[in-house]
């Protein structure tokens, strides 16, 4: 088992096992907020528990190159992100490729996120009044955007929350006219 806090030959296995299969984080010796946040998403994705603990059975799973996302819209060429909401995961994919694999939280249930194929119209880099962080519109005012409270549920007002420490790389990882799904 695993947790905040270890280090070691171990945990960097671990980080990188992780980066393999897109679960983005720093993949050094250290288990930190970057290794908890992929290991949420692989929780999530293999609904498991919505925790950032790794067990015996993550690495296990890690070490036979499972526990991957399966893109749902596979046959899009070029790239595309694909936010599965009932997973609470965004996928950022390059053709029938992950690339790499967030935990998010999409709209609450009196503000949903909205269904459908979208394409990215418009960036707002920085902080915006509302602690937008590094925003990418896809429709109206829905973004993926970078924010401080990123809980492993639905709580947004129907944007993608994803968590500032990657909200950077995402905006520029999206280039306008991207699909979403």
């Amino acid at each position: 088992n695993l947790s905040k806090g270890d280090s070691g030959d171990a945990v960097k296995l671990f980080n990188t096992l992780l980066g393999r299969l897109g679960y983005v984080n720093d993949e050094n010796a250290d288990y930190d907020e970057a290794t908890g946040r992929a290991v949420l998403a692989f929780n999530k994705v293999n609904d498991k528990s919505r925790s950032e603990n790794a067990d015996a059975s993550t690495f296990k799973k890690l070490a036979k190159g499972k526990g991957g996302y399966k893109l749902k819209e596979p046959g899009v060429a070029g790239k595309h992100v694909e936010v599965d909401i009932s997973r609470q995961v965004m996928v950022l994919a390059k053709g029938d490729e992950v690339d790499e694999i967030y935990s998010v939280s999409t709209g609450k249930s009196t503000t949903p996120t909205i269904l459908g194929h979208f394409r990215f119209y418009r960036k707002e880099p920085g902080t915006n009044s509302h602690g937008m962080v590094n925003s990418v519109y896809f429709q109206g005012g829905y973004a993926t955007h970078g924010y401080a409270s990123v809980p492993d549920y639905p709580a947004s007002h129907g944007c993608v929350r994803t968590p500032i420490p990657n909200s950077l790389h995402i905006y520029k990882w999206i280039d306008l006219g991207d699909p979403i799904y």
